[in-house]
């Protein structure tokens, strides 16, 4: 019970005001009127350190302990409380400024690397598409290369030995005499036909074997059509020895004269000359790549 009446005068001393009001910051904050007198009768009537109180609304407040009256004077205690508030007011807003500068740059960054993504995928697709191109192109080269490999595989065996290649064609001297007919019957047997000369190079180049042989020449159909043995007509390039052809010019011994033969004893461009078909000499071959 005593302590009960000490804590009411602490009580008291801090918080009893004229009108019963506090003037925090810039808002009143009112309180009921007095203190309830819930106390029996024997707590009005103490004696505190000597002294008789008859009850404790009978107190004074003391201006030390910062009361505040009802002039509107706020306490140093509620002023305290205030700034601490300010203060933490002012961090929060710190640190939602620091967040949203924070949230701002990630943005960004995200911005950045989504286009970066986006240009990443973008050249993806075409190197992709750039390899399938290639893919197929290099299918289709493995595709030739083996077409030709097996054809120049065909070509060496065929035309091995006794075979020389000049251009886009092989080309087969004989090593014996026989008619024209029989000649090309050899050639036919070997995959290839009587020689038909297209260029003053392949002229040139036969003339270098050094041999007189039949070439892939005849009127034998027709009387002075002269045809290759691929069915085309003669046109040019010629390379006749002057005054051929001549049939053989009227003489009997000859015979006719409807085969064509490249002589060694005439010059490279001048070297062509018309020859019974009967007659035995050396042929030649051409099988094109």
């Amino acid at each position: 019970m005593y302590r009960r009446t000490l804590e009411l005068r602490l009580e008291a001393e801090v918080t009893v005001f004229d009108h019963k009001c506090v003037k925090m910051s810039e808002g009143v904050y009112e309180i009921s009127d007095g203190f309830e007198d819930d106390e029996p009768d024997a707590m009005k009537n103490t004696d505190i350190d000597g002294k008789l109180y008859a009850n404790v609304r009978a107190f004074k407040p003391s201006p030390r302990d910062g009361v505040v009256s009802s002039d509107g004077v706020i306490g140093h205690h509620n002023s305290t409380e205030r700034d601490q508030l300010q203060t933490s007011y002012s961090n929060m807003t710190k640190e939602r400024d620091q967040l949203q500068t924070s949230y701002n740059t990630l943005t960004k960054e995200r911005d950045q690397l989504q286009t970066s993504y986006n240009t990443l995928t973008k050249e993806r697709d075409q190197l992709q598409t750039s390899y399938n191109t290639l893919t197929k192109e290099r299918d289709q080269l493995q595709t030739e290369r083996d077409f030709l490999s097996g054809r120049f595989t065909n070509l060496k065996q065929t035309c091995s030995e006794g075979w020389q290649k000049f251009d886009s064609s092989w080309y087969f001297l004989s090593t014996e005499t026989k008619t024209w007919k029989k000649s090309r019957e050899d050639c036919m047997e070997r995959g290839a036909d009587l020689v038909i000369i297209n260029s003053d190079k392949e002229q040139e180049f036969l003339f270098k074997l050094n041999k007189g042989f039949w070439i892939g020449l005849t009127d034998s159909v027709t009387e002075g059509t002269l045809i290759w043995v691929d069915g085309t007509p003669l046109t040019n390039p010629r390379y006749w020895h002057k005054p051929q052809p001549d049939n053989g010019a009227g003489r009997l011994d000859y015979g006719e004269e409807d085969c064509v033969e490249i002589r060694k004893d005439q010059r490279p461009l001048e070297a062509w000359n018309d020859l019974s078909c009967d007659r035995k000499i050396y042929w030649v071959c051409e099988k094109v790549v």
